[in-house]
């Protein structure tokens, strides 16, 4: 029995304002979208006929979320009033080590 590839995306999701992982199947379809919010994790179904019992797509979501933990707004708490789009895409991309997508946003915050 072979392994399933599933492929992930992180993205921001502005009309949520969230940080957000995107899981496709072999074919590039996307199957569901992991995120955090107040109320804890949450993966979204989108194809109703995905096999949630398989373990590649149990391990597939369990990285997902692994994924998202550096990403400091990913829950979009409190963003910042009168960003432009692109400064809350930044917002909520920004990690712990003071990037987002790879620009130097910030110095790196100290572990406490």
């Amino acid at each position: 029995m072979s392994k399933k590839v599933f492929l992930k995306t992180i993205a921001s999701n502005l009309n949520s304002c969230r940080t957000e992982v995107e899981i496709s199947d072999e074919t590039g379809r996307v199957i569901c979208v992991v995120f955090e919010n107040k109320e804890g994790w949450h993966t979204e179904l989108l194809d109703k006929e995905s096999d949630q019992s398989d373990p590649d797509f149990a391990a597939a979501v369990r990285d997902a979320k692994e994924s998202l933990c550096p990403y400091v707004n990913r829950r979009g708490d409190d963003s910042p009033d009168g960003l432009t789009a692109g400064g809350l895409a930044l917002w909520l991309m920004e990690k712990q080590d003071g990037t987002a997508m790879g620009l130097q946003i910030r110095r790196e915050r100290k572990s406490q």
